[in-house]
């Protein structure tokens, strides 16, 4: 593996996460001003960047599955790689993070109902890593 089709898809995916996290961070803060929530906006960015983060994560798995075709000897190691891996699993879940005290705000405030909380087994502290166990490739 070098430099390739796989390393690139993982920065394109890692840079949707950072518009996440910054979506996230823009809706704590508007969460936070006693002005009203500007539900639409939001809502739209939000659909826009899910469908990034979407596709984005469609191209890495596809790289993933064709780098893993290759034979093990005609792969090279990529230096940072595992670094950016890491980086973007750490802003994966600080989105998450973020996102669940945003939907908190917004049932405080009226603005989201209980029935669209997520149910209760995403509130257990293991759910992310038990989703993406079952989600990798055999």
């Amino acid at each position: 593996m070098s430099d390739n089709s796989m390393t690139r898809a993982l920065r394109e995916h890692l840079a949707v996460c950072h518009d996440l996290l910054a979506l996230a961070r823009k809706e704590s803060a508007a969460l936070s001003d006693p002005a009203p929530f500007p539900v639409a906006p939001m809502q739209a960015e939000r659909q826009d960047l899910l469908s990034r983060l979407e596709f984005s994560w469609n191209s890495f798995a596809r790289a993933r599955t064709e780098c893993e075709q290759l034979e093990p000897g005609k792969r090279e190691p990529v230096p940072g790689f595992a670094e950016l891996l890491q980086s973007s699993l750490d802003t994966i879940m600080r989105v998450l993070v973020l996102d669940r005290e945003n939907e908190q705000n917004l049932l405080r405030r009226g603005l989201l109902p209980a029935r669209a909380l997520p149910p209760a087994e995403r509130q257990q502290p293991d759910f992310v890593a038990r989703a993406y166990d079952r989600h990798k490739h055999p």
